[in-house]
């Protein structure tokens, strides 16, 4: 267990402490390679350490290849002589590679076919933007995997329709690529807690179903469909963006036209990330409003404030805000200390009947200290005077 706790390399470097422990770094069940394993690789082998300077960019991919063929050579070598189970599997090459390991793909290939046969439970995979890497069929056909990452240059062709896949319990797509996925058959993952779908293409034909889904993530996925199939009843974490904000009651409003009107069971929803793409061009007010109106179990809410700038100031947002009885803890982040913003924290903090604790987080971009710590104690003022609710500024 200590073993498994310490970076690769220093585990191996164990043995000869005893010879009790000359082979055990071979049953390590946690094989982590990650940003500091291979810092440490190009350290060793890149001949650009001293003069990565005045390098040309040929020499730059050069000695990129020497210390990534040798990190390929070891991760092999480590696979090859490991024996008992594989727990946990973690690779991450982003933002180290300066070149594509698309030649190399049959190396991640026979990696991931020998860690689904030795009991994986847990798989963590990011690669480089231009890698395209095809995720293998035998990651979605491991009965022992729970738990998958995928993260940055790689592309899901398929998911293996034609079964149930029993053990999955949290599943996450980070700038992953779903081009060519095609699933007219429903994918069951029937004990999945967790998913985050986040800077994700092409996602038309993502068709699965978690019956007992707990948290739903989805940031940033341009053209997000959500899949009918999904049963949203269990969900009770939802985060999304502006962005996703605008798709996800689009396909929440589609539900509610069938004969029972949706209403869902979130108690902790999320709207911190902004898309760059829509960054204060759309207004995602009545999105936001709907939103709220299905949620009547709200407990918690998080907001990004830079969403509202032009929030409307209407009845039908105090209707619904009002009606949320149980909406006791609310957090707001980007605060930049400009007077429409004290507004609508002031419009929030007098519509919520049950509110009993705000967070209010500075902005980096606010840079008066004076005009931050002004509004600061105006809201602190108005608070103890009008609400009584406990606010806490950070920043």
């Amino acid at each position: 267990m200590i073993l498994g706790l310490l970076p690769i390399e220093q585990a191996a470097r164990m043995t000869v402490l005893s010879t009790f422990w000359r082979d055990m770094w071979f049953s390590l069940t946690k094989l982590h390679f990650d940003f500091m394993f291979f810092v440490r690789i190009q350290r060793k082998y890149s001949h650009a350490c001293s003069d990565i300077g005045t390098q040309t960019t040929q020499e730059e991919k050069k000695n990129s290849d020497v210390w990534v063929a040798a990190a390929l050579y070891i991760i092999n070598k480590v696979l090859n002589q490991h024996n008992g189970l594989i727990c946990t599997f973690f690779i991450d090459f982003k933002d180290l590679v300066r070149n594509t390991l698309r030649p190399r793909s049959f190396d991640l290939d026979q990696w991931l076919l020998f860690v689904t046969r030795k009991g994986v439970e847990e798989i963590y995979l990011s690669l480089m933007d231009e890698d395209e890497y095809r995720l293998p069929n035998c990651i979605f056909s491991c009965p022992t995997l729970r738990r998958l990452h995928l993260n940055n240059g790689i592309s899901v062709e398929s998911i293996n329709g034609h079964c149930t896949l029993p053990n999955f319990t949290s599943l996450c797509f980070d700038y992953v690529d779903f081009d060519g996925v095609d699933l007219p058959v429903q994918v069951d993952f029937p004990m999945l807690k967790n998913l985050s779908f986040m800077r994700c293409d092409n996602m038309f034909n993502v068709n699965i179903t978690a019956k007992k889904l707990d948290s739903l993530t989805i940031n940033d996925c341009h053209v997000f469909q959500l899949p009918i199939s999904l049963d949203l009843s269990s969900v009770r974490t939802l985060d999304l963006d502006n962005y996703s904000l605008t798709d996800f009651v689009k396909g929440c409003t589609r539900r509610g036209l069938q004969p029972q009107p949706l209403a869902l069971n979130v108690e902790y929803l999320i709207l911190l990330e902004v898309s760059e793409s829509t960054y204060l061009t759309s207004d995602v007010s009545s999105e936001f409003i709907h939103l709220l109106r299905i949620c009547p179990k709200l407990c918690q809410l998080d907001l990004n404030l830079s969403i509202f700038d032009v929030f409307p100031n209407n009845d039908e947002f105090r209707t619904v805000a009002q009606s949320l009885k149980m909406l006791q803890y609310l957090k707001l982040i980007e605060f930049e200390a400009f007077e429409d913003c004290i507004v609508f924290i002031k419009e929030l903090l007098a519509c919520f009947p049950a509110l009993e604790e705000v967070v209010i987080t500075r902005s980096p971009m606010c840079y008066n200290d004076d005009d931050f710590e002004k509004y600061k104690e105006e809201l602190l003022h108005f608070s103890c005077a009008s609400t009584k609710v406990k606010i806490v500024i950070i920043g």
